[in-house]
């Protein structure tokens, strides 16, 4: 009889796993960033690994103006680069951010990429990433410092401060590394 109990329990186990598995996380987000001339605005609606919306707008301040429009994938930070010369656009959805091939991207006051990167675990551009299977990839602080590094006059190298306060800042480089996922 205990030995039945025993079974029957591993049983209950083994049939509850799936339910205690990552799953993606949903996200509804509204945010923004601004220098002295322009606001950015950026919202989001991903449901699990369906982005529903995700579109960033840069607005000037003076006349209300509608500068640049995309879609993007879902950031979760935007911060002000250097005064907000630049704007960096910061995403831990993971299952949200695949079908975009990026969480990361710089950009200029009217609109201009320099920067699109896909971080995580294994793209070795930080040192430590905390990784859920599918839902959350934390590799930048809480409140993201960003420095731009610059080689002859143009930004060479982007360094974000990372999730861990122990390791390494993060080194992004500049242009499209985006990844591509194969669909089935």
């Amino acid at each position: 009889m205990k030995n039945l109990v025993i079974y029957l329990n591993i049983i209950a186990l083994l049939f509850a796993l799936p339910l205690w598995a990552d799953q993606p996380r949903s996200s509804d987000l509204h945010i923004w960033a601004e220098n002295d001339n322009v606001y950015v605005l950026h919202s989001h609606k991903a449901i699990a690994w369906t982005v529903e919306t995700s579109e960033i707008k840069i607005v000037t301040k003076a006349t209300g103006e509608e500068v640049f429009s995309a879609d993007t994938t879902p950031f979760t930070k935007l911060v002000s680069v250097e005064n907000g010369r630049y704007f960096a656009g910061l995403s831990d959805l993971q299952a949200g951010s695949l079908s975009h091939g990026y969480n990361f991207a710089l950009f200029t006051p009217d609109g201009e990429f320099l920067s699109k990167v896909f971080v995580s675990r294994d793209a070795g551009y930080c040192e430590k990433v905390r990784q859920s299977v599918s839902q959350y990839l934390g590799w930048f602080a809480r409140e993201p410092r960003i420095k731009l590094v610059r080689s002859e006059g143009k930004v060479s190298k982007i360094i974000v401060q990372p999730y861990y306060h122990d390791s390494k800042p993060c080194e992004l480089p500049i242009g499209v590394h985006i990844i591509h996922l194969e669909k089935e």
